[in-house]
């Protein structure tokens, strides 16, 4: 399991007051930035490119990047939140906290889902991987961009205690292994026709981000309490 905060940790007085605080909040805001433009430009540009070609491996990687980056547009807007002073003491801050926690939550298993009905309908249809040039292209970009983004995330979320944050990171590292065992399938499919392999793994990611998921939405219960 990714290590992170406990809920019933989140922002705390003393961080509030904490005057390294406002550089790392805006840290944040530039790393979920980042993550929220990638997503667009993978996700539109795989829809298109799998409604154009019929590539379901495509469409869906697309509408998995939406996802994720939909859960990066509410940390965006947390931090932003921060920065403007909507909540200068602790108790206002852990409001937005929880709130933004709670939506990433809910980010986490909508993506599960997804994931692991795409995935089961691929091995009950016995489908194999779809070679596609821009295929690669965006996957290999996915492999190279998100890991980075999501241990930077991560590494945020400790010193700002935010599970929001980490939430978020565990949802960039996801999208990275995605696109590993997308990668791997391709390959394992076209070299040994292995066409089960990215589908099996891709439950089994899909199995941790509902681990996850439930972890992050304790976590904003705990912040509540």
């Amino acid at each position: 399991m990714v290590s992170g905060v406990r809920g019933g940790d989140v922002l705390p007085a003393a961080q509030v007051r904490d005057p390294g605080r406002g550089r790392r909040v805006r840290a944040a805001v530039l790393v979920c930035a980042g993550s929220v433009a990638w997503a667009a430009v993978a996700g539109v540009t795989s829809l298109i490119v799998g409604a154009v070609t019929g590539s379901l491996a495509l469409l869906a990687f697309g509408l998995s990047s939406v996802i994720d980056g939909s859960a990066s547009v509410v940390l965006v807007w947390r931090f932003r939140r921060e920065l403007r002073g909507a909540g200068r003491d602790s108790r206002g801050l852990a409001r937005v906290e929880r709130l933004a926690t709670r939506a990433v939550a809910g980010a986490m298993l909508v993506s599960a889902a997804y994931v692991a009905v795409q995935a089961a309908r691929s091995l009950l249809a016995r489908d194999s991987p779809e070679q596609s040039a821009m295929g690669v292209v965006l996957l290999a970009g996915s492999l190279l961009l998100l890991p980075p983004i999501g241990f930077v995330k991560l590494r945020l979320s400790r010193r700002l205690r935010s599970s929001a944050l980490r939430g978020d990171g565990v949802l960039s590292l996801v999208g990275g292994a995605l696109a590993v065992t997308a990668l791997l399938g391709l390959a394992a499919n076209e070299e040994l026709g292995w066409w089960w392999t990215d589908s099996t793994a891709a439950l089994l990611i899909a199995l941790f981000l509902v681990r996850e998921g439930r972890h992050t939405l304790s976590a904003s219960r705990g912040a509540a309490e």
